[in-house]
C-alpha cells in the first residue's frame, strides 16, 4: 500500500477462469491435511449492519497516508456495510472533515494477529482512474522500527484504470528513502476485468518464504528480505494484522498516477465475500493464532479502574492498577470455556513506564486451584510477551512480582495458541 515506490518487476498473463458472485465457497484449494482454518469472516450479517466490531476497527482519518490520497476513511455506513454476504466499501465524492472524498478502511490490529500463515480473500474490485484497493498487512508492534524496517505485506493492489491487473508486494529495509521492496504483478487475459468478477487472493506466509496467489495460481514467491536491527528472517517474523480499504488517489499520488480521479464513475464500491485466515498444522514450528475474546472478563487486584479495556480491542483504552507497581498485584482472566494456549501478550503501550516488572503466570479450570507458576521472568518494556508450554484451561492468573513507583497498566492483554 506504500506505492511511492510500487514499480514492480515481474509481469505474467495467466489464462484462467472467474469467480461470477459472492455465494458461499468452500476453499478447495487449500488440502485439509496442510492448512487448518483459525479465523475468519463470512460477513454474513444483515444487509445494511456494520462490520463485526470484535473482529475489526474501523479507521476515522484523513491526511493522505503518506501517498498524498485524497479521502477521509468514516466509519459510517455511507461507507462500510455488510450487503448480500459481503463486505461493501464505497468511495464517495462528497466535502467532508476538509476532503473532497469518503471511504473506509477496516483493520484487525489486536482483534486477529498473526505470525505466519496462509490469509485468503475472495472480492470484486472497484474500478475507474484514481481507485486504488488494497487487501494487506503490517506489524502489530512494529519491533525493528518505523516503517519500512518492520516490514508491510502487501497481498493485493490494485490501480482503477488498469483492471486486468494486480500486484503483490514485500517492503522492508531502510528508513525512506532508503527502503526497499519486492513484487509482481498478475494479469488477466485480454478483455477481462477484477471489476466484472470475484476473485481469490491469497498471501501464504511461512518461515523464511512469501507466496502468492490469485485465483489458485502462483505467480510469485520471495524469500529474500531484510532489516538493519535483526537478522534474517527479519523483519517477517513477528505478528502482522490484515486490513482492508479503498484508497483515492490523486495528482501527486505515485501509485494511482499521478492523475485526478475519474469523479464521473463515483460512488465506487469494493466487494469483499470473505476472509479467511489458516494455521499450517504440519508446521512444527506452527503459528500462534489470537484466540477470540469475545465474552471474556478480567478482574484485577487492585481493582484500579476500566479492566474490561484490555479485552475491547482498543489501544486507545486502558486498565490501570490506580496505585504503585507491588508485590502480589494481580489480573485474573475468565476465558469462559476451557482453550488451549502457549503465549500471552500484554501491551502497555501509550503508558511506556507501567509494564509488569516482575510476573508469574498461574492457569486454572475453576479460578480456585492455580498450582505451580507456568512462566515467571521480568518485564523489560512496554510489550510484555510470555511464551510457556502449551496449556489448557479457563482461567489465567497473571501476578506482579515487582515494584515501582509507576501504575501497572494494560492497554491489551492477547492469548495465543
Amino acid at each position: 500500500m506504500r506505492a511511492t515506490l510500487a514499480v514492480l518487476l515481474v509481469s505474467f498473463l495467466v489464462l484462467c477462469p472467474a469467480g461470477w458472485g459472492p455465494a458461499f465457497s468452500p476453499p478447495a484449494a487449500v488440502a485439509a491435511d496442510t492448512w487448518q482454518l483459525v479465523w475468519s469472516d463470512e460477513f454474513d450479517g444483515p444487509n445494511g449492519s456494520a462490520p463485526d466490531p470484535t473482529k475489526w476497527n474501523l479507521i476515522d482519518a484523513g491526511g493522505g497516508f503518506g501517498n498524498n490520497e485524497l479521502q477521509y476513511y468514516t466509519s459510517r455506513r455511507d461507507n462500510s456495510y455488510l450487503e448480500n454476504g459481503s463486505l461493501v466499501i464505497v468511495a464517495k465524492k462528497e466535502n467532508y472533515n476538509n476532503h473532497a472524498y469518503t471511504s473506509a478502511k477496516l483493520t484487525s490490529q489486536y482483534k486477529g494477529d498473526w505470525k505466519y500463515g496462509r490469509f485468503e480473500i475472495r472480492a470484486k474490485l472497484p474500478y475507474g482512474r484514481g481507485m486504488w484497493p488494497a487487501i494487506w498487512m503490517m506489524p502489530t508492534d512494529s519491533v525493528y522500527g518505523g516503517w519500512p524496517k518492520s516490514g508491510e505485506i502487501d497481498i493485493m493492489e490494485n490501480r482503477g484504470d488498469q483492471m486486468n491487473k494486480v500486484s503483490g508486494t514485500i517492503h522492508y529495509g531502510n528508513d525512506w528513502p532508503n527502503n526497499q521492496w519486492s513484487g509482481a504483478d498478475y494479469f488477466l487475459p485480454a478483455g477481462q476485468s477484477f471489476a466484472d468478477a470475484y476473485h481469490t487472493f491469497a498471501v501464504e506466509w511461512e518461515e523464511g518464504v512469501i507466496r502468492w496467489y490469485v485465483d489458485g495460481v502462483l505467480y510469485s514467491t520471495k524469500t529474500s528480505w531484510f532489516t538493519p536491527s535483526a537478522p534474517y528472517p527479519a523483519p517477517f517474523d513477528q505478528r502482522f494484522y490484515l486490513i482492508l480499504n479503498l484508497a483515492i488517489g490523486g495528482p501527486n499520488t505515485p501509485f494511482t498516477g499521478f492523475t485526478n480521479p475519474d469523479d464521473s464513475v463515483l460512488p465506487q464500491k469494493f466487494y469483499i465475500d470473505y476472509v479467511r485466515v489458516y494455521a499450517k498444522t504440519s508446521s512444527s514450528g506452527g503459528s500462534l493464532i489470537a484466540l477470540d475474546r469475545t465474552g471474556w472478563t478480567a478482574t484485577t487486584s487492585p481493582a484500579g479502574s476500566g479492566a474490561a479495556n484490555m479485552l475491547d480491542g482498543s489501544l486507545s483504552t486502558r486498565w490501570t492498577s490506580g496505585t504503585p507497581m507491588a508485590n502480589g498485584q494481580y489480573v485474573i482472566v475468565d476465558m469462559k470455556a476451557a482453550k488451549t494456549f502457549r503465549r500471552i501478550v500484554m501491551d502497555s503501550t501509550g503508558s511506556n513506564n507501567d509494564y509488569a516488572r516482575g510476573y508469574e503466570v498461574y492457569v486454572s479450570n475453576d479460578g480456585v486451584n492455580w498450582g505451580s507458576a507456568v512462566a515467571s521472568g521480568a518485564g523489560t518494556g512496554p510489550v510484555l510477551t510470555i511464551d510457556f508450554a502449551a496449556q489448557t484451561a479457563r482461567y489465567i492468573k497473571i501476578v506482579q512480582t515487582g515494584s515501582a513507583s509507576y501504575w501497572w497498566s494494560a492497554y491489551e492483554l492477547n492469548v495465543y495458541n
